[in-house]
């Protein structure tokens, strides 16, 4: 079995035959020198077709630096006993395929007019060159050129501790295609790459613990990047994270079946990225993707996906997928531009939190899936976020972190069904949020925790109807136990309060609405609405039918609140009156004092509670009729006191001679009549004032009317029975003036209601 020599060789290049090396069930040797000189002196001799050369084995160093070589050079089944080297070179075709040894590959600065094909070849080593200092390499393909595609299908590289592929600002007319079997142990490094077709990665495995095992930084791709399975037994797996900064994608990036790793103590691999990008599996901060970014089926990425300051068309993880972060970030889309939607399967777990502080989605956003263990309590943060569709959260899943809409813009919110649990905080916060459209928290929606509303503006309506909120009690984060906090929110398409159950508290306090559409018996012990305003009651969604403006239910209501305020009862009070109920109204205002009553006179002294009894009979000053009736009894009393004899008895009336009269005649008078029986006259002959117990009683009662009956006649202390009079007389003419005072100021606020 001979060498073959480079007669035999420029013979095969002469006829663009294939030339196979195996003779007697080995393979035949070739000189490197003999290949150079074909592809140098002799090169003018060799057909289009190139040289190929089959299962040889090249011996020496082939080197082919800075060569033009106008023919394709198609090298199969053969082994190198060292690397070839290409730097520089200008080749028509080069394919290094199937080779069972091959030490590695310099081609730096190489021009490939068309593919450059690595194909079934085990390639292993680890070189120097000048375009790195500190990292080796088993392939070289910086500042190369290729005009077709770079194929490693099938591909073993092993770069021996160090990078196994590294090509800096490579450019590529065609695709790269690392797929099926390819296997690499090693870094994958494209920096700055520029990509004319697609990056596919289906089946391939890339080993680089501690990352990344693929580094595209920079990179620019026509075409889109595919991250997939090979076939049903060959998924996709990295193992070391894939470095993506600032790359810009023509069309789309598909993660499907694959599993990428990157260990969480593993240091930060890119040059540009935050601190926070520490252990990232995907680190695609400033991506740019003119199609869609999918994960989907059965995908499992441990460690961040940082796609943080990116513009993309549409996100979406779909079912079977799992993000793996606990305690940290999963998936970060800080201050980044979604085109369309970003969607979260309800299939999809997410261990983590998901960031989209700051983020623009000008589609809708999506989140049904599975999450739990958050980073600093959010599972969803999501502060200054802006939304122009809807929020679906339609069967969302939460396991102690709040999802927080603080600040954020929404067109709509929905989370029909969803179950949010973090008892000791918040479980969906909306604080000094907008939304344009309507907040839907129903239908089996159930929050463990704090529902936060405070200082939001909600130009559409607030649904509660058959959603269960309960907080087990107060915690760092939620000291008043609340389960649903609203203070100061603004919702103008009104409110729809059937919740199904809510515990223990509630707080709306200076909330206001259009209308209120609650059951008041379904309120939870205790709630605080102090300035809660609304213009009026309805019935809640698919409650049965019940009373709207039932006064009493509405007392019984305002009576339970944690901390007595009469503004809740006088706002009742108001829309009662506002929409025809007036006698309601006023119910509600006695209400109010009665209650105010309870809380004030409970250590008050009994001249106090004595008035506020009074104060009470009369209704508060809402009924001022009893107190006209109060008169009325009042005069019949003293006229039938002095309808008595007994009393008549007691009175005097003086005239101006010094006559003293009795309601029966003279008593004592100049002349000699005055010691003769006196006769029997109420007037004293005209000399006095008639006296009439009826106008007697009007003139002690009544205050500002004098008819002169008082002043006549008066009780006489000295006789028996008449300081009594004297006290009663006194008595109720001060009572006369405290019920008449009563009644005109009845009449004022009456009045001033009205």
């Amino acid at each position: 079995m001979g060498e073959i020599d480079e007669a035999e060789l420029l013979s095969a290049g002469q006829r663009g035959a294939v030339l196979d090396g195996v003779a007697d069930g080995g393979k035949r040797i070739v000189q490197a020198a003999v290949l150079r000189r074909c592809c140098h002196e002799l090169k003018d001799q060799i057909d289009a077709r190139g040289l190929r050369l089959t299962n040889a084995v090249v011996t020496g160093g082939l080197d082919l630096t800075g060569l033009v070589v106008p023919f394709p050079l198609r090298f199969d089944g053969c082994e190198f006993d060292t690397a070839p080297v290409v730097e520089g070179a200008q080749l028509f075709d080069l394919a290094l395929t199937g080779s069972p040894r091959l030490p590695g590959l310099l081609g730096n600065g190489l021009r490939v007019r068309r593919d450059l094909d690595l194909s079934r070849s085990h390639i292993a080593g680890a070189h120097w060159t000048s375009a790195s200092t500190s990292k080796r390499a088993a392939v070289w393909l910086c500042e190369s050129e290729i005009g077709g595609r770079l194929l490693c299908l099938d591909t073993f590289l092993d770069g021996q501790g160090d990078r196994a592929l590294q090509a800096d600002r490579i450019r590529v007319g065609g695709a790269v295609r690392l797929l099926n079997e390819f296997h690499s142990r090693g870094e994958i490094r494209l920096i700055g790459a520029r990509i004319s077709g697609t990056l596919d990665l289906s089946g391939a495995q890339i080993d680089a613990p501690g990352g990344p095992a693929l580094n595209l930084e920079d990179a620019v791709l026509e075409g889109s990047m595919f991250l997939i399975e090979s076939s049903a037994e060959r998924r996709l797996e990295i193992r070391g994270g894939v470095a993506m900064g600032s790359v810009r994608i023509a069309g789309r990036l598909l993660v499907r079946n694959a599993t990428i790793d990157s260990p969480a103590d593993a240091p930060r691999f890119s040059t540009r990225g935050r601190p926070g990008t520490v252990g990232a599996a995907i680190d695609a901060s400033g991506l740019s993707a003119g199609g869609e970014v999918i994960l989907a089926e059965q995908c499992e990425v441990s460690g961040r996906i940082d796609m943080s300051i990116s513009a993309v068309s549409n996100v979406s993880v779909g079912a079977g997928c799992v993000l793996r972060a606990p305690g940290r970030t999963a998936l970060d889309l800080t201050n980044s531009e979604v085109r369309a939607d970003l969607w979260l399967d309800p299939d999809a777990v997410v261990e983590g939190t998901i960031r989209l502080a700051g983020a623009v989605i000008h589609g809708t956003l999506a989140l049904r899936g599975q999450l739990s263990q958050p980073e600093r309590r959010s599972v969803v943060g999501a502060t200054a976020l802006t939304v122009d569709g809807d929020v679906a959260l339609e069967g969302l899943r939460t396991d102690g972190g709040r999802v927080n809409f603080r600040g954020a813009t929404l067109g709509s919110l929905a989370a029909d069904g969803a179950r949010l649990h973090n008892p000791g905080g918040y479980s969906v916060s909306l604080n000094q949020a907008r939304v344009k459209g309507s907040v839907r928290l129903v239908d089996g929606f159930t929050s463990t925790g704090l529902v936060v509303l405070n200082r939001s503006v909600i130009e559409g309506r607030l649904e509660l109807s058959r959603g269960s909120f309960t907080c087990p009690g107060p915690g760092y984060h939620n000291v008043h136990g609340h389960a649903i906090e609203a203070i100061s929110a603004n919702v103008r398409g009104g409110m729809y309060l059937g919740w199904q159950t809510v515990s223990p508290s509630v707080d709306f306090t200076e909330a206001s609405t259009t209308f209120l559409a609650d059951d008041p018996a379904t309120w939870p012990p205790s709630f605080t609405i102090a300035g809660l305003t609304y213009g009026r009651f309805e019935r809640p969604q698919g409650a049965p039918p019940k009373p709207i403006w039932d006064q009493a239910a509405r007392c019984a209501w305002l009576s339970r609140q944690t901390q007595f305020d009469s503004g809740p009862y006088e706002q009742a009070a108001r829309v009662f009156r506002q929409h025809g109920y007036a006698s309601e109204a006023e119910q509600i205002l006695m209400a109010e004092r009665r209650h105010a009553r309870r809380v004030d006179q409970a250590d008050a002294a009994w001249p106090r509670r004595a008035a506020a009894a009074l104060y009470a009979a009369i209704g508060y000053g809402y009924r001022p009729l009893r107190v006209l009736w109060a008169l009325a009894v009042l005069l019949l009393l003293v006229t039938g006191s002095l309808e008595l004899p007994a009393g008549q008895a007691t009175l005097r009336a003086t005239n101006g001679s010094g006559s003293v009269y009795s309601t029966s005649g003279l008593l004592v008078g100049p002349g000699p009549a005055s010691g003769g029986p006196a006769r029997l006259d109420s007037c004293g002959d005209g000399e006095v004032r008639c006296f009439s117990p009826v106008l007697y009683a009007i003139d002690t009662v009544v205050p500002l009317i004098s008819l002169d009956q008082r002043s006549t006649w008066y009780p006489d202390p000295h006789v028996s029975g008449g300081r009594l009079m004297l006290w009663w007389l006194n008595l109720a003419t001060l009572l006369g003036w405290v019920l008449s005072s009563i009644f005109v100021l009845s009449l004022t606020r009456l009045s001033r209601s009205t």
